[in-house]
């Protein structure tokens, strides 16, 4: 069970980091609410089972920090990451190590890190695009992405992602943090907020709120179903959708 929660815990993280532009333009019609659910729906069973930090296929070790900040138009923009080793003997492999994607073209919750060649790293076809600190030890190594899909990463709406992650020790996790999005059709106007998320043996919560404190989703799931409501900046119910194992209700405006 707690496995369980701890999917969909992360799975409702993983969509807000990858997909926070739906939420950002749900206001402009119900096609991006519908493909908002669709997206939470096709994630949330895929999404990792912890929050490890992989490197050549094992798992060496916890991210307890995130940040993002992809802004700017000729920036490639900054990656963060926090990891608390769980076998410090590692640290002999780090240290030599600059990192990249295991298999950049399949961009999911189970991606992991290599070690590259340092041809790739000097042919120009690789890019630094943010760096990973480990602790113990205090070392910190560069992650590297190939051009294309630093630019893609770079062009994306979202301009900023913050976000602290921890384990309780039973199964839960809890997460908090902030965003920027920018909005194409705006001009790219920003929208800021905060998030939350929780998920311990008795379910996930989700909430999102804008920088006034208004609530711009709210996601629940417990043993007695699944409850999701989307508002705009004006407080409006966009959609709302209650399920349990009766049946489930939704309703869209």
């Amino acid at each position: 069970m707690n496995r369980y929660w701890l999917r969909i815990g992360l799975g409702a993280l993983l969509v807000f980091g990858l997909g926070m532009t739906a939420i950002a333009g749900v206001r402009k019609g119900k096609a991006e609410v519908r493909s908002l659910l669709a997206s939470v729906g096709s994630e949330i069973p895929r999404t990792l089972a912890d929050l490890g930090f992989r490197l050549d296929g094992q798992r060496v070790g916890d991210i307890t920090g995130l940040h993002i900040e992809p802004t700017g138009t000729a920036e490639t923009g900054k990656i963060a990451l926090q990891v608390a080793l769980t076998d410090p003997a590692i640290l002999e492999v780090l240290r030599d190590c600059s990192l990249a994607l295991e298999n950049s073209r399949r961009l999911d919750s189970r991606t992991g890190f290599r070690c590259a060649d340092q041809t790739e790293l000097t042919d120009g076809d690789m890019v630094a695009v943010g760096e990973v600190t480990f602790e113990p030890g205090n070392i910190t190594r560069s992650i590297n992405l190939p051009r294309y899909q630093a630019d893609r990463w770079r062009r994306s709406q979202i301009r900023s992602l913050d976000a602290t992650l921890a384990k309780d020790g039973s199964g839960g996790v809890r997460a908090a943090g902030s965003f920027d999005v920018g909005n194409r059709q705006y001009g790219y106007a920003t929208r800021r907020g905060t998030f939350k998320l929780e998920t311990n043996t008795e379910g996930a919560i989700v909430s999102v709120r804008d920088d006034r404190g208004r609530s711009l989703l709210d996601f629940r799931a417990d043993q007695n179903g699944v409850n999701l409501s989307i508002r705009d900046r004006e407080g409006r119910n966009l959609f709302r959708m209650l399920a349990d194992s009766i049946g489930a209700a939704i309703r869209s405006h």
